[in-house]
């Protein structure tokens, strides 16, 4: 199975790109954000999700300019009537823009992606909501790492400053919660679960949090 392809950009077709690769070249279909990424490259490296079935045996190839990219979209097809093909057209805009939407539960944002009706929109809301916050974290294609406290009015203070206002900055500036709200998820999470360590970890908990 294919995982990553690095080599010379030979020909950009509309949604595809050929890579030539020790004198082969292969058709890899290319996300619209993935295809923005590559700017005017003639070098790439591309993280290849490898897909083939009984049902359709040759093999596609779909490319992405990170890890963290390709990890999200296979997220996305674990969702119902969420094929491949569909998954990847629908991502139009960055990972973490994206996430941030599912995380709120904007279904009206995920049902203007192309492919994506209400049906589908619904689906997905249900089945990642609680799957995405590290990918909503991310900055250009990387997960987040904690980073000191950036002072935002009404963040949280103690513990460990940086992981919270990260946290804090994300669950007000994407998610839409009001600042005193937010401070409040976190400080109950905290409650809950002393130990959190990660921005992924106070997320999950807070999500656990708001469904009890």
């Amino acid at each position: 199975m294919i995982a990553l392809l690095r080599g010379r950009l030979r020909r950009r077709l509309e949604d595809r790109v050929i890579v030539e690769c020790g004198g082969v070249g292969y058709e890899v279909f290319l996300p619209p954000v993935a295809m923005k990424g590559l700017g005017h490259a003639d070098e790439v490296e591309l993280s290849i999700h490898y897909h083939a079935t009984r049902d359709q045996p040759r093999p596609i190839l779909i490319g992405f300019v990170s890890d963290l990219d390709r990890e999200f979209f296979e997220k996305l097809i674990t969702v119902k009537d969420i094929g491949p093909l569909v998954a990847a057209r629908a991502l139009v805009a960055p990972v973490a823009e994206l996430a941030a939407a599912i995380a709120r539960q904007d279904e009206r944002y995920l049902r203007q992606l192309p492919g994506i009706g209400p049906q589908k929109a619904k689906n997905i809301v249900a089945q990642l909501q609680a799957k995405v916050s590290k990918f909503a974290l991310a900055r250009d294609g990387e997960p987040a790492t904690p980073e000191p406290a950036r002072g935002g009015a009404g963040a949280p203070a103690g513990g460990d400053e940086g992981l919270r206002s990260l946290v804090w900055d994300v669950l007000v500036k994407q998610l839409g919660h009001r600042p005193g709200e937010a401070s409040q998820l976190i400080t109950d999470a905290f409650a809950r679960r002393p130990d959190i360590a990660t921005p992924e970890e106070l997320f999950d908990e807070i999500y656990r949090g708001v469904k009890q």
